[in-house]
């Protein structure tokens, strides 16, 4: 009896235990539970930010130039006639493509069919005479910095069409640096070696040409101008014509865009009676002629000078607006262009920018802008001041392209507005005021 009660007493006394344990561990657990929630109400922005926002790119802001750009597309016209051969046979050039010449000067001479051997004779002596003076004057080459440097020059001019993928101008280089071998060539052989055989070589070399020139015809220049070796002279690009180019005409489409091939001076090619082998241009000026819609066209006044950028290259044209017509649902604009004529000689139909205005001021990328008013051009930046994000208003100026100018707000009483050299976030997507940033 006994025994049965002290089991019964140590049962009750168990079951105390377990309950006092029970009950502990439920308070630990909601100890444990409320220190979780504070550790997520105080932490998890902190783990938030650090996981988002723990890589921000910053920049420094600086003063940068905008230009303004007008795209289109367009062709050049020109004062210019095309030169005919006076009969058949061979167009042995004197001047190079793009070179001005004077009135009534000679730009070629035309021989018979029959004068070939004489010119591959007179080809083959040049070549000989040209290695043999390198191989007695080796300075002559490798000791011309001057060569080198404009060689080097033009190598580099390929970087740009290369990375562009554009390779518009490639003959354009191309022709340049033929110039230049030309150049130098013609240096080695009219220099005077200690050799007599070379000099030799030349007299012989001079008979061959006498005898070619007393058969040959003189082709002689009409006006003063540019030289271009090419048959790409056409009637309907000409200043009378202008106003019956039609948006096709002016189009940049791959039937269009083909540019004139170079011929040095050294080249020799057949050709046919009255076949259209070169063209000389006037160049004291030409046109660029281009199709806008009406909306674009009210940018722009006639007399206006700003400047045009043609495809890849790095200058700028300066030019006028001779004219603004309508032109059907278009409108049809006239540039003219009095500088660098030479430059785009060999181009008809081309792509280009109208520069009409250039801004400078504190330059950003249009991301780093949130918040934007078109009404007002307005728009928020922050920046990074203390290591905390600052949210400026600011106005934009302008922008092109993705790339935004602005300045501190007009009439602003802040003691810190938005200045140069002020740390600016890149990408302001879900920062917000006063947020840290390392």
């Amino acid at each position: 009896m006994y025994d049965t009660k002290e089991k019964s007493l140590d049962m009750k006394q168990r079951k105390a235990q377990v309950q006092r344990k029970g009950n502990k561990s439920k308070k630990k657990n909601r100890v444990g539970f409320i220190l979780l929630l504070l550790f997520a109400f105080l932490y998890m922005p902190a783990l938030w930010n650090w996981i988002f926002h723990g890589n921000i790119d910053t920049e420094v802001l600086n003063t940068g130039l905008l230009e303004m750009r007008i795209s289109l597309e367009g062709a050049f016209v020109r004062e210019e006639i095309a030169i005919k051969a006076p009969k058949d046979g061979i167009v042995i050039p004197k001047v190079n493509p793009r070179e001005r010449v004077p009135n009534k000067f000679t730009i070629a001479h035309m021989v018979d069919k029959n004068g070939r051997q004489i010119l591959e004779r007179i080809e083959k002596m040049e070549r000989e005479i040209i290695r043999h003076a390198i191989e007695e004057y080796p300075g002559s080459v490798d000791g011309n910095a001057e060569f080198r440097s404009k060689i080097q020059s033009e190598i580099n001019k390929l970087t740009r069409p290369a990375i562009n993928k554009t390779m518009e101008s490639v003959s354009e280089i191309k022709s340049a640096l033929e110039q230049l071998l030309n150049q130098r060539n013609k240096e080695i052989f009219l220099a005077k070696g200690d050799k007599l055989y070379l000099q030799n070589e030349k007299d012989e070399l001079n008979q061959l040409k006498n005898l070619l020139n007393d058969n040959a015809v003189e082709i002689k220049a009409e006006f003063s101008g540019l030289v271009m070796w090419d048959d790409k002279s056409d009637e309907k690009f000409t200043p009378e014509n202008m106003d019956q180019l039609t948006p096709d005409d002016l189009s940049y489409n791959k039937k269009n865009k083909e540019e004139a091939q170079f011929i040095s001076a050294d080249e020799y090619f057949t050709a046919e009676e009255n076949q259209t082998i070169a063209r000389l241009v006037n160049n004291e000026k030409t046109w660029f002629v281009c199709m806008l819609d009406s909306k674009t066209a009210q940018r722009i006044k006639q007399y206006d000078t700003l400047c045009l950028k043609f495809g890849d290259m790095d200058k700028r044209f300066p030019c006028t607006v001779e004219s603004i017509e309508p032109a059907g649902d278009k409108t049809r604009v006239v540039f003219v262009i009095k500088q660098m004529v030479e430059d785009t000689i060999h181009i008809r139909n081309i792509k280009a920018d109208l520069i009409i205005n250039s801004i400078k001021g504190l330059k950003v990328p249009v991301r780093s802008l949130t918040n934007i008013n078109t009404n007002d051009n307005t728009a928020d930046i922050i920046l990074v001041r203390l290591n905390r994000a600052v949210i400026k208003r600011v106005k934009i100026i302008a922008q092109q392209d993705g790339i935004a100018i602005i300045s501190p707000l007009p009439d602003t009483k802040e003691t810190d507005p938005v200045r140069i050299f002020d740390i600016f976030v890149v990408n302001p997507q879900n920062i917000h005021e006063g947020q840290v940033i390392e």
